[in-house]
């Protein structure tokens, strides 16, 4: 494992038995992906349009995190690190 995911996130392994999609655990919070959330809530809710339950799942993950991400895609650290240098320079 990198050392700088290590030093900024505790990640283990994926959960076991039903909820066995779940891909990590970061900083103490189980994560999987949105594509795999709405998949599955898609699966056992057919006749729910797709976009509700895309609504549904966002609005969910508004109210337990406030807005604040609990993960970024790599790029994000990379564009912000380029933007903090050419306000340093």
């Amino acid at each position: 494992m990198d050392d700088q995911v290590r030093g900024a996130a505790s990640v283990a392994p994926a959960a076991t038995g039903p909820r066995a999609e779940i891909v990590h655990e970061i900083d103490g919070v189980e994560v999987t992906s949105f594509r795999a959330v709405v998949a599955r809530l898609r699966a056992e809710y057919p006749l729910e349009d797709p976009i509700h339950v895309e609504a549904v799942v966002l609005r969910e993950w508004e109210a337990f995190s406030a807005g604040r991400p609990l993960v970024v895609p790599t790029p994000v650290e990379e564009g912000a690190r380029e933007i903090l240098e050419q306000a340093a320079a």
